[in-house]
């Protein structure tokens, strides 16, 4: 599947909870505004029935660091923290590491982060940008058509996107493969989400935690577009699902091998 992480060479993620993740946000504006959460399902990953607190599923986790990029003088987060911070939002979403003896992983989760620019031309993708769903993308290259009418009348999710696009972003990537495939030359990959946020008036170090608190509840779910989360909303306890709508189409020809959880 195009665009997927690749598994690369995989440094450890540590597993486990730090409750002062989440608190360390001070310094900066009282309002961080939104992250953009997308999530890309493949065939074999539709098939998997998401878990939840009551069914968990375990995994094994992996971490590439920041390995999007960074710039000089930007205060990166602790590997071992920023695992531990992500380890407990996803527990909370029903996603367990398997730690104690007689606990199959399921999955095997890949995690980098860094900073991404828009001169990469990565962008657009990273942030799930579709433009079938743009009612006022062109319509002809290099040329003004009738969709400069429309531009008014975009979605605040693809504003939003469109916005960030043109901007220095922290993004997070988490890839989920299935654990028994994982490490032989056709791993079969399950979801990927990726999250980001504006880089400008931030800290690395402070801001990559509370996007993932914020994204929480959208990790490796399939929304069928980007979702817009707030963070402030996240650190207060209360993050709410917006209404998904039609956001690319998943290759068919992934390799869809038989999992242990099927969806009903």
């Amino acid at each position: 599947m195009k665009s997927l992480l690749s598994l690369g060479a995989l440094v450890m993620m540590t597993v486990g909870v730090s409750a002062a993740s989440a608190s360390k946000f001070r310094l900066f504006l009282p309002t961080w505004g939104d992250v953009i959460v997308a999530t890309d399902t493949t065939v074999a990953g539709r098939e998997i029935e998401p878990p939840d607190p009551g069914r968990p599923i375990y995994y094994r986790g992996l971490s590439l660091g920041a390995k999007l990029g960074w710039m000089p003088g930007h205060r990166l987060p602790d590997d071992k923290e920023m695992g531990r911070a992500v380890a407990e939002v996803l527990a909370k979403q029903g996603y367990r590491a398997a730690t104690a003896e007689g606990q199959s992983p399921e999955l095997f989760l890949v995690m980098q982060w860094g900073l991404l620019r828009p001169l990469s031309g990565q962008l657009p993708w990273f942030l799930g940008y579709n433009s079938v769903q743009d009612i006022g993308a062109p319509s002809m290259a290099g040329l003004l058509g009738p969709e400069v009418w429309r531009r008014n009348f975009r979605s605040r999710t693809t504003s939003t996107i469109l916005e960030y696009a043109g901007t220095d972003i922290y993004g997070i990537i988490i890839t989920a493969f299935d654990y028994e495939t994982a490490d032989t030359p056709e791993p079969v990959v399950y979801w990927q989400t990726r999250i980001a946020l504006p880089a400008n008036g931030k800290s690395m170090d402070e801001a990559l935690p509370a996007m993932v608190l914020a994204a929480g509840p959208a990790i490796g779910r399939n929304s069928g577009s980007p979702l817009l989360l707030s963070i402030e909303d996240a650190r207060e306890g209360r993050v709410e699902m917006g209404d998904a709508e039609v956001q690319g189409i998943v290759d068919d020809d992934v390799r869809s091998d038989p999992v242990s959880r099927k969806g009903k």
